[in-house]
């Protein structure tokens, strides 16, 4: 089932060859297919014929389309697709009330969500951690405290993970009354072991796990004060739930504490910073750290050094773009063409062509090449520097990348010309007609008046 219309024709066949109660089972387990397969746009398609040819629908099929939207951010057309099986009739089981309540959660509308659990439609411990976690990220401790009794009078036990969202939404607005009533209430549940005895590693670890950054800060400062033994490990695993959770600022803290100890662990999470501050606006500290991070091995994909680069470009900082990539090519990376381009047409206009052709250089040892309005831009540039060999050897580069055009030979004849290499320009001529570059008759007349002069 790689394609809405195959599928199509297989839902087809099985329907028309099954009984009317069979229908139901036969179109879930087709959506199920779609959603497995991650064709979740598809699978709208086809609930869309489910309803329009009248078949019937099993609310598990359902539940597995729109989990699938909530997944994706796709809110709106969450809404969209939980307004037509409500419309369409399917069954409203408590599994699909937990995924709309999800859908609540990230639309924001945490209030409806909550009451959907006050109702009773709705009694999930996922869920009641999910509104309680929502509640906690705006600092509503007082639903978030009334949500946690809610649940002990319904006998859903909260968990590790509920209350650390509430010690997390704690630290996270500097309550700091809040912050000792959870710790004294984990404690007095089990979740933390007895103060003589604290492990700060291990509760760290778990904090970082379920990305509950703040609270894990809290308690990596506690032990640093009391000069506790910190895993270092442990670091990394801060470093990387940081970065998760895009606390961009604490990250570097926390990689500039590493850097200092000169502490080492898992790569991932050297990977994961570098790509967050690809993602972040240059500035002198943020290049710093990623070319500290490049220099020792820890590259982020060439898509988001690419965009770094390209940020660099439009807001002017030549200098330090310069310096990044070659750092880059140093590496054997090369970054998008057109961060490439950029730089070049700069040095041009400069008239920095050296440095043009000491990038040009770097790019064609790793087989990377330049726009053709750009190479246009260096063969003149190259003309003007009367740099004839060099010229030709980066047009000769151009033709073995089938890059060209009427105008990149018109620039190479005229400027031929001009340094009276008239034989070398005939060539190019005679190379430019048979391969159907001739410019317009007036650009042509021009250029072979050259040949005269």
């Amino acid at each position: 089932m790689q394609s809405e219309p195959v599928a199509s024709r297989v839902l087809d066949s099985l329907i028309n060859g099954s009984e009317f109660h069979h229908q139901s089972f036969i179109s879930s387990f087709v959506l199920e297919c779609y959603v497995a397969k991650g064709l979740v746009y598809d699978g709208l398609v086809l609930f869309s014929k489910i309803r329009s040819n009248r078949y019937k629908a099993e609310t598990r099929g359902c539940i597995a389309l729109l989990d699938a939207l909530q997944l994706k951010g796709e809110v709106k057309m969450g809404w969209c697709f939980c307004g037509a099986i409500v419309r369409y009739g399917v069954f409203l089981d408590s599994g699909l009330v937990s995924v709309i309540a999800r859908l609540l959660c990230k639309h924001g509308k945490v209030e409806n969500a909550a009451g959907l659990l006050k109702s009773g439609v709705c009694s999930s411990r996922v869920i009641y951690g999910l509104v309680i976690d929502c509640y906690c990220k705006k600092g509503d401790f007082t639903a978030a405290v009334e949500l946690l009794s809610d649940m002990y009078s319904k006998r859903l036990s909260p968990d590790f993970d509920i209350y650390s969202s509430m010690l997390d939404g704690a630290c996270r607005f500097r309550n700091s009354r809040f912050v000792e009533m959870m710790v004294d209430d984990m404690f007095a549940k089990g979740f933390l072991p007895d103060t003589c005895f604290l492990d700060y590693n291990m509760i760290i670890e778990k904090l970082c796990k379920l990305r509950k950054t703040y609270a894990a800060e809290m308690f990596f400062e506690r032990a640093l004060v009391e000069n506790s033994c910190l895993r270092h490990a442990l670091y990394g695993s801060m470093l990387l739930a940081l970065c998760k959770e895009a606390q961009v600022k604490e990250a570097m803290t926390m990689y500039k504490r590493i850097r200092l100890m000169g502490i080492t662990f898992n790569v991932s999470c050297y990977f994961a910073f570098a790509s967050i501050l690809c993602n972040q606006e240059p500035s002198l500290e943020v290049e710093r750290l990623l070319t500290d991070l490049i220099e020792r091995g820890f590259l982020p994909s060439v898509s988001d050094l690419s965009k770094f680069l390209a940020t660099q470009c439009n807001q002017g900082r030549w200098k330090q773009a310069e310096g990044l990539i070659n750092i880059i090519t140093e590496k054997g990376i090369l970054p998008d063409f057109l961060c490439c381009c950029s730089l070049v047409e700069h040095y041009c206009s400069n008239k920095q062509i050296d440095l043009a052709v000491g990038l040009h250089d770097k790019m064609e040892k790793l087989g990377g090449t330049l726009d053709v309005v750009t190479y246009n831009g260096l063969l003149i540039g190259l003309f003007k520097g009367t740099m004839i060999e060099e010229t030709i050897r980066v047009f000769d580069y151009m033709r073995k990348h089938n890059i060209g055009s009427s105008v990149s030979y018109s620039i190479m004849i005229t400027g031929l010309c001009h340094a009276k290499e008239m034989r070398k320009a005939m060539k190019f001529h005679d190379e430019m007609l048979e391969m159907r570059l001739k410019p317009n008759e007036a650009t042509y007349k021009r250029l072979v008046g050259r040949f005269c002069n």
